[in-house]
């Protein structure tokens, strides 16, 4: 045997040990693992946001119990009631710009009972409750490894997809984030109905016909996005199933039947979405959703494709991100076209991903969304890939082919090296670099007591961060004031006016409802007229001028005592983090601009 030989041999017995790694039976525990492991920092992000709303119910002790709701009803965040909204923008947990008559009511029974065992067995650890969703996470990747190995066979192209969709960094913006979970169970019960569905129809099990169905109830009861697993549904019948258009038609009557008893249940039960900038309800405002849909679906498609996240689609214009989805998402299409012509399974992973995309364009584009389409995804990329490297009938066509090897590469980059680094940063910062995250927040220990009095805030990079702070207060076991008042969003500049002893004017740059966050609580189609007022305990609203497209450029806020009162603590938004503020002399201006660079600086 010549020197050279063993040499030769390392890289023939390495490529077997990977290709028995891809296609062993353990793969999907395997995959489970390795997704669980990259998301370890989400175990030290503790609460953010709706988990504060989510904490106060599920603790049943705070004293605003009867106004929130039972924990049974932790997801229903607006109820159009306007006598109930306006009792919440007085204590200061909306803003003042709130619709009184918003609505935004998500069925999600069996993700609540997951929260709800949460506080039974561990109420104050946050840490065993991002572990309880990093179980879920697990649970969605495992499922979602066999599902691929049932479609694919026991091969290294459906061992490739799993590992893709485990590694996936949208992922960490769902497993961070506690009250995101609902996304997890719908997913690892849709992906089971799946596995049912396809048992079902080619291997003729009755119990797994039987089964898909009630599975595909799981994942809608779960959240609303679980709808995506339709998508898959409606493909397999168009793209796998052998039985003719007919006939693959008819055998999914008993999921039609599931839906509309979900979709008539949801109605009956007053769930649903109205009024609000955030979402947009399907069955109730379908013109706008289709047109919404039609712009958000390329920036969709674009985070699931690209390292750009498509939750940019929130601060960057879209005609920018339209302009380089249709150059990325152009040359990926082509360079997949001749296996989509020729292969009913890769037709399947692409249409279930386009279709699964549709619903979860009813709010604004973010990678969050992603984990429906993700399946349909991975799938495809791994089919592509063994097409373009290891496929003896793929073109010769220097023309298709050197582009195609091109675009494979750099999918390389972004799923198979990119992703898992980017996945434990974005599990340890679902809402963004976790520093920037919680300058956002008021303080809690603010002052040691604030009872009787009135916390008013001139500015805030998030209104909705800032009006956290009575439930954060409250569940540290602290004084709560008697209200607080948001009274502009911070971002780029806001100009401050005294016009007398009682009112402060306030002018943001750009307008009021300009930025995301705000328009949470109201849709663009409610807007506000010159002179509307909104009355609050102790201060007055009135709206002074508007914007060229309607929103409030300028308010007048008149307080019923004199703004030095000692009834007011003042706060405003400066450098990296909320300050105390004095209110400008009468006749004086004061201008206060965010500075960004201080904002995001880690320091």
């Amino acid at each position: 045997m010549s020197n050279g030989e063993p040499a030769r041999r390392a890289p023939r017995r390495l490529a077997g040990s990977v290709s028995s790694f891809l296609t062993t039976r353990y793969l999907p525990a395997a995959a489970a693992v390795l997704t669980v492991v990259l998301a370890l920092p989400a175990l030290g992000n503790g609460w953010m946001l709706d988990d504060y709303f989510h904490r106060t119910i599920l603790l049943e002790r705070s004293q605003f119990r009867d106004l929130l709701g039972r924990p049974s009803e932790m997801f229903r965040f607006f109820r159009g009631d306007p006598d109930r909204a306006r009792q919440l923008m007085d204590i200061g947990l909306y803003p003042w710009w709130t619709y009184p008559s918003l609505k935004g009511e998500f069925l999600q029974a069996l993700t609540v009972l997951t929260h709800r065992l949460d506080y039974a067995l561990w109420p104050d650890s946050s840490v065993l409750m991002h572990a309880h969703s990093l179980f879920w996470l697990a649970a969605t990747v495992a499922a979602t490894a066999c599902f691929y190995r049932r479609m694919l066979g026991a091969t290294w192209v459906a061992g490739v997809a799993a590992l893709v969709f485990a590694v996936d960094d949208a992922r960490g913006a769902t497993v961070g984030f506690i009250a995101n979970r609902n996304v997890l169970v719908a997913a690892t019960f849709g992906v089971a109905s799946l596995i049912a569905h396809d048992r079902a129809r080619r291997d003729g099990s009755r119990l797994a016909g039987w089964l898909a169905p009630l599975l595909l109830a799981g994942a809608l009861f779960s959240k609303e996005e679980g709808i995506g697993t339709c998508a898959y549904l409606a493909a397999y019948a168009l793209c796998m199933d052998r039985g003719g258009r007919w006939r693959s038609g008819l055998a999914l009557w008993p999921y039609a039947v599931v839906v509309v008893a979900w979709a008539s249940l949801r109605a009956h039960w007053g769930y649903g979405v109205r009024d609000m900038g955030l979402y947009i309800d399907p069955l109730t405002d379908t013109v706008r959703f289709l047109a919404a849909a039609a712009s958000r679906l390329p920036i969709l498609l674009l985070g699931q494709w690209s390292p750009m996240p498509a939750d940019l689609g929130v601060v960057l214009r879209p005609t920018l991100l339209w302009g380089i989805a249709g150059v990325l998402l152009g040359a990926v299409l082509c360079a997949m076209t001749p296996l989509l012509r020729r292969d009913r399974l890769a037709r399947f992973w692409a249409v279930g991903m386009v279709l699964a995309l549709i619903p979860v364009s009813a709010t604004l584009p973010g990678d969050r969304l992603l984990t429906f389409a993700g399946i349909g995804a991975a799938g495809l990329l791994a089919q592509f890939w063994a097409f373009v490297f290891t496929a003896e009938d793929a073109p010769t066509n220097p023309f298709w082919r050197v582009p195609a090897k091109a675009v494979a590469w750099f999918l390389v980059a972004v799923h198979a090296v990119i992703a898992p680094i980017a996945l434990p940063l974005r599990a340890g910062n679902p809402l963004g670099p976790w520093w920037v995250e919680k300058r956002l927040y008021i303080r809690t220990d603010l002052e040691p007591s604030l009872e009787e009095r009135t916390v008013a805030v001139v500015n805030a990079p998030s209104p909705m961060h800032a009006n956290y702070l009575i439930l954060r207060r409250e569940l540290e076991g602290q004084s709560i004031p008697r209200h607080v008042r948001v009274l502009a969003p911070a971002m780029p500049a806001v100009t401050i006016r005294r016009l007398d002893e009682q009112t402060l004017a306030i002018r943001p740059q750009g307008g009021y409802l300009r930025w995301v966050l705000d328009r949470v609580f109201r849709s663009e189609r409610r807007g506000f007229a010159v002179g509307e007022q909104v009355k609050l305990t102790g201060m007055t609203v009135t709206i002074t001028s508007l914007t060229a497209d309607g929103r409030p450029a300028e308010a007048t806020f008149r307080f019923d005592v004199p703004l030095e009162s000692p009834s007011l603590v003042w706060l405003c938004f400066r450098g990296n983090g909320f300050e105390a503020f004095t209110p400008p002399a009468v006749g004086k201006e004061v201008e206060i601009r965010c500075d960004m660079k201080a904002l995001f600086a880690r320091r």
